[in-house]
């Protein structure tokens, strides 16, 4: 509640909007989580809701574009039955700051990797099944990697440069940047008919499970794009042990649970190039993740200030760790 209040939104204010709205969404509103660039409320009634807030863009949109462009993927999305079917968006609601959503809500518990791998693979494959629906209008990148390096280059020289740092944890980083740079001169390698609608962000709090079954929220990002962007995102050690609760190293064992398991669904035609993809797009996905976490830690000291949380610090120097990166990079 303090979070909300600090942003000049309170739960009556949702209650206002529904009700002006003639009683189709009504029902008691309870704030339900704040995500890093949403408000989100739960409205129980016949049908459960969740009226999302939207507070910024994650890829660069005007405010008032990222709510139509995130309900758009829902619609997209909702044939897989696996994420939050779409009932309304508004990007100037009356009595409210911010554009909104109303979606359905799914009820469920975080994602465990103990347990439910093969559900999240299953959940994974669902989505990417559907292709790339006629008439999309997400946001294309059909090879990521120029754009992740160039990315990735960008958040990383400051900490490159900084005489602060680890002189071992900038030849991991270097050696990262090598690494991608051969990949840039394999023209085909992430480019073909393996492009989907990818989620960008499979942590374990974008999914819920419920009587055994994964579903995935959270489309703020949604974009068409390799399939293996989201499968590296899933399985790397930068994605599996970023939160405490839920930190865990995958096996060997459990990364082929995953694997198989996203196959037997979603099979592909060249089972070869998919493992050389997967492979490659590791490497260029956890470069993007270790050079956003040197950005913090430069920028931090920077400024003699904390820009994130101490759990996300903590993470952030564990990822800089000399042996961390030459596990991440090896060859």
């Amino acid at each position: 509640m303090r979070e909300e209040k600090q942003l000049g939104l309170e739960a009556v204010d949702v209650r206002r909007y529904l009700e002006r709205s003639g009683g189709t969404y009504s029902g008691d509103v309870s704030f339900l989580a704040r995500g890093e660039y949403s408000l989100n409320y739960l409205v129980r009634g016949d049908e459960d809701l969740v009226v999302r807030l939207v507070t910024g863009s994650q890829i660069g949109l005007p405010l008032e574009e990222q709510a139509p462009y995130e309900h758009h993927a829902l619609k997209l999305l909702a044939p897989s039955n696996v994420t939050p079917k779409p009932y309304l968006v508004d990007p100037a609601p009356k009595g409210l700051p911010y554009p909104l959503i109303i979606e359905e809500y799914l009820p469920g518990r975080p994602l465990d990797y103990a347990t439910d791998i093969k559900a999240a693979a299953h959940c994974v494959a669902a989505i990417h099944v559907l292709g790339v629906p006629a008439e999309h209008r997400l946001q294309l990148h059909p090879d990521p990697a120029p754009a992740i390096f160039t990315e990735s280059r960008s958040l990383a020289e400051p900490y490159l440069q900084w005489t602060g740092a680890s002189e071992q944890s900038k030849a991991g980083l270097r050696k990262g940047f090598e690494r991608i740079e051969s990949f840039l001169e394999q023209k085909d390698l992430l480019t073909g008919d393996d492009l989907a609608i990818v989620n960008y962000d499979l942590n374990t709090h974008n999914f819920v499970v419920h009587d055994g079954e994964a579903r995935l929220l959270d489309w703020e990002k949604a974009r068409i794009a390799p399939r293996t962007q989201d499968l590296a995102h899933f399985l790397l050690p930068t994605t599996t042990l970023w939160r405490d609760a839920s930190a865990t190293l995958l096996s060997q064992e459990q990364e082929r649970e995953f694997i198989d398991a996203y196959l037997e669904k979603n099979p592909m035609p060249d089972v070869e190039r998919f493992h050389t993809q997967l492979a490659a797009m590791r490497t260029i996905v956890s470069l993007r993740a270790v050079s956003w976490c040197a950005w913090a830690l430069r920028e931090t000291a920077r400024i003699s200030r904390p820009i994130v949380n101490e759990e996300t610090l903590n993470k952030s120097r564990q990822y800089l760790k000399p042996e961390f990166l030459a596990r991440l990079f090896a060859a």
